[in-house]
């Protein structure tokens, strides 16, 4: 099973990474979808229940984030829906809270209007998955977390030397 899991979180991962060097918010969001489906199926395949459960919550609220009808009450469905079933579903203590608290995290502050900004919270966030993904035996996933934050840092340089320059 973790071989399998491992392959399918490999070609998620190559989705992961590629969104690290996408600027634009609303294709990010929509390539995030596809990588989280996948992420889910192979972390339900290694018992990460939890963090399945928090994938397919964050597809459908990436989705209504893409149409531009994310407001304060669906923050607030989202973020009571990730907590509730986290408790509910947790089968691995401080570890399955994880998905929960990045969750919440990227919820309360994804409408941020700021490019620069937005790349830095998904660069962040992938930090708590990273360590996820290695403890739940899902090294793709992992490698490619780590390679995603690498992306992002050096996305996250080359828009703000765009910027600095637009501004001179």
């Amino acid at each position: 099973m973790q071989l399998i899991a491992n392959i399918i979180d490999f070609f998620a991962a190559m989705i992961q990474i590629g969104t690290g060097a996408v600027k634009k918010k609303s294709k990010i969001l929509i390539l995030q979808i596809v990588q989280l489906l996948m992420q889910g199926v192979a972390m339900l395949l290694l018992g990460g229940i939890t963090g399945a459960v928090n994938n397919v919550l964050s597809c459908v609220r990436n989705f209504i984030c893409y149409k531009e009808k994310l407001n304060l009450l669906w923050k607030i469905f989202f973020i009571a829906a990730s907590v509730v079933m986290t408790i509910l579903l947790n089968n691995q203590g401080l570890l399955g809270i994880i998905p929960a608290a990045v969750c919440i995290v990227y919820i309360l502050f994804m409408d941020v209007k700021d490019p620069l900004k937005f790349k830095m919270l998904v660069m962040l966030t992938f930090i708590p998955w990273l360590i996820y993904h290695f403890i739940l035996g899902s090294y793709t996933g992992a490698a490619s977390d780590a390679a995603t934050i690498i992306a992002n840092i050096v996305t996250i340089i080359k828009m703000r030397k765009e910027k600095a320059a637009q501004e001179n």
